[in-house]
């Protein structure tokens, strides 16, 4: 709770699903079965690219002008509950419809893979960092209050390059990750003295 104020948390796990409402994808956490809504009117337009480590994750100069997209969308009924900023390489610009701010969660992902990339595939990069004060409004938050920033890098299927990469900040009170641990082949196989063990307790042995 928060200046009095409850705001749900949810579980980040690692699946992208396609999106049954409309033609894209949805991406951890807004797999849920629920509706997110935008807080802001999305914001499309090309710029130039000055961070540079998005620039260097984009492989492209920094300062290159490259499309952004800027949204802010959350559960209904709730306040918001990410920002998400992509930039799309400049050698996919071409591709019909990513210009439109109509285009929402996941679908100009899907305009993209159809333009050339498919399929598209993801990695992400955490970290837990202070927000801007510019975020901070958007969030509806303290700037006080430590965000998760969430770094998606998309490589297209076309040629094995990056071809976007998504920027989401989160409250950091809003969400919890999840992740499943697997066994390396070396600890795939009991210890020899749990085989022992389960050999001794066995009375039929």
């Amino acid at each position: 709770m928060r200046y009095g104020t409850a705001r749900s948390r949810r579980p980040r796990g690692d699946l992208v699903k396609r999106n049954a409402a409309a033609t894209g994808y949805s991406f951890p956490p807004a797999t849920r079965p629920e509706v997110w809504r935008e807080h802001i009117v999305p914001v499309v337009a090309v710029a130039p690219l000055t961070d540079p480590r998005i620039a260097e994750l984009l492989k492209v100069e920094p300062g290159t002008r490259v499309m952004r997209r800027l949204r802010v969308t959350g559960p209904e009924a709730e306040p918001p509950f990410q920002a998400s900023t992509s930039w799309i390489h400049p050698r996919a610009a071409a591709v019909p419809g990513l210009d439109s701010p109509a285009a929402g969660p996941g679908a100009w992902q899907h305009r993209l893979e159809a333009g050339g990339h498919w399929p598209i595939t993801w990695m992400e990069i955490h970290r837990a960092r202070m927000p801007s004060t510019r975020e901070a409004a958007l969030l509806e938050i303290p700037a006080s209050l430590p965000v998760l920033e969430i770094i998606r890098v998309g490589v297209s299927g076309g040629d094995g390059e990056p071809v976007e990469v998504t920027e989401c900040v989160v409250a950091s009170d809003r969400v919890e990750t999840i992740h499943l641990l697997h066994r390396d082949v070396s600890a795939r196989e009991p210890w020899p003295e749990v085989i022992n063990v389960c050999a001794e307790d066995d009375p039929e042995q």
